[in-house]
């Protein structure tokens, strides 16, 4: 015979996280101070300390955004296993009490608002507050997307798992990522780079090191030589986006992240030796007067040879040597290429599309410049 107590809330079991106690312990710091963070901005009023991991006045940053501020390539998380009810570790589970918390309740509101939110049968039965909350399964976190107020309110009251509907999502394997801690001069930045070829700043290196060492990301200081100096990838992240530009993957949206492939490529495109014009080449000025002597020969050879007696024949060709001569003087710095030099040498030299690797391997419609 069944057993009569089970129930079907019974069905609603905990998620089993399945990952090292030591993704756990990073996963649960950074919930906890989060948490922290949050209210010492709601209490204190000190959003200035935050940086871009608080929305000031529009109040504390939702999981989501927030997780992809402090996770490398963070956007590239996808949902792997849709929705199933269960019951969310409270710990792991990112919180975001814009709306309300437990400090704008009484002991009985309190207790009301408990009863209320944590009940599995009306999750089953979808009566419950919508909570629908996406589980990063390889870094043992939780963001909801809604049912966010109650997360801190579960956590104040010492509730260890929220019911919600739950959906799995993934992140990059870490062997994909290396994390780089660079020093030149007076510049220091943490880049994390993706497959050995996309470059993306990393703002909030305190956050991202401990949770990505934790996960088995390697971190160095050392930046390999095999890539572009760190001056070009600096640069690149202020350039414009586009398939010329290391700035900028189409597949990766609007996110600022630097292609060394391009980089490389426009190297090579740059290097190129081609025949080229003097008025062609960077940071060279033609001296004006050799246009404005050109012209004045022309108009004087036009002259003497239209007004000059048909019988003075040495006097014809004199002026047809000053005038080839004059036209010559004005038009080979503008007009003649008699010079060869590196292509990175002349002005407005830009990678064609033809040679740009995001060119060759895109695989979306969207485009970039």
């Amino acid at each position: 015979m069944p057993d009569s107590t089970v129930t079907p809330a019974d069905s609603v079991q905990p998620v089993l996280l399945g990952v090292s106690d030591a993704i756990n312990r990073a996963a649960r710091e950074i919930v906890r101070t989060k948490f922290i963070l949050d209210k010492a901005v709601g209490s204190q009023g000190a959003a200035m300390l935050c940086g871009d991991l608080h929305d000031g006045a529009q109040g504390p940053a939702e999981p989501i955004p927030f997780l992809q501020r402090i996770l490398p390539f963070g956007y590239l998380m996808e949902e792997v296993a849709p929705y199933r009810p269960a019951l969310v570790p409270t710990a792991n589970t990112l919180g975001c009490s814009w709306k309300w918390c437990r400090k704008d309740l009484d002991d009985q509101k309190a207790q009301e608002q408990l009863e209320r939110l944590d009940n599995r049968q009306a999750l089953l039965e979808g009566t419950l507050d919508p909570a629908t909350y996406h589980w990063i399964k390889p870094l043992g976190i939780f963001t909801p997307g809604e049912g966010k107020n109650r997360v801190d309110f579960f956590r104040e009251e010492g509730i260890k798992s929220i019911p919600a509907q739950v959906s799995e999502w993934t992140y990059v394997e870490p062997h994909r990522i290396v994390i780089y801690s660079i020093t030149s001069s007076a510049f220091t930045a943490t880049w994390a780079v993706l497959d050995e070829r996309w470059v993306e700043n990393v703002t909030n290196p305190d956050w991202t090191l401990p949770l990505m060492t934790a996960y088995g990301v390697k971190t160095t200081e050392r930046w390999p030589a095999s890539f572009p100096a760190p001056q070009a990838i600096l640069l690149a992240l202020f350039e414009r986006d586009g398939f010329n530009s290391p700035l900028g993957n189409p597949e990766f949206g609007c996110k600022p992240v630097v292609d060394i492939e391009t980089i490389r490529a426009i190297r090579d495109f740059q290097d190129e030796l081609v025949a080229a014009k003097v008025c062609d080449l960077k940071h060279v000025d033609v001296e004006a007067r050799i246009w404005k002597f050109g012209l004045l020969g022309v108009l004087i050879s036009c002259l003497l040879m239209l007004f000059m007696p048909a019988d003075w024949l040495y006097g014809f060709v004199s002026a047809g040597v000053v005038l080839g001569a004059s036209a010559c003087a004005a038009l080979l710095p503008s007009e003649l290429p008699v010079i060869t030099r590196r292509r990175r040498l002349k002005k407005e030299q830009y990678l064609p599309h033809e040679k740009s690797p995001k060119w060759a391997g895109r695989t979306t419609r969207r485009y970039l410049g």
